[in-house]
């Protein structure tokens, strides 16, 4: 998966979670902060979006299905990249 493709993740990540309640607003902001380390690909920056990533698909899995599966697709996809 190429960065681009890293990106419309997200942007469908967030597109989902703005549909969602209040609670999942601070992760909003925590993978915008993050998104930004992809596009400067910093690997410290995008390390800690696999790892908030991976926490909050914890947290989302049984209220959140969706949110969960699109979390997943991210973090697969950088990990992908060999990130």
């Amino acid at each position: 998966m190429s960065h681009k493709e890293v990106k419309k993740s997200i942007a469908e990540l967030k597109s989902e979670l703005a549909q969602t309640p209040e609670e999942t607003s601070q992760f909003e902001e925590k993978l915008e902060q993050a998104k930004d380390g992809i596009e400067r690909y910093t690997p410290e920056a995008v390390q800690e979006l696999v790892q908030t990533l991976q926490r909050e698909a914890e947290e989302f899995e049984v209220e959140h299905p969706r949110i969960t599966a699109l979390i997943n697709q991210v973090t697969t996809a950088l990990s992908n990249l060999g990130i």
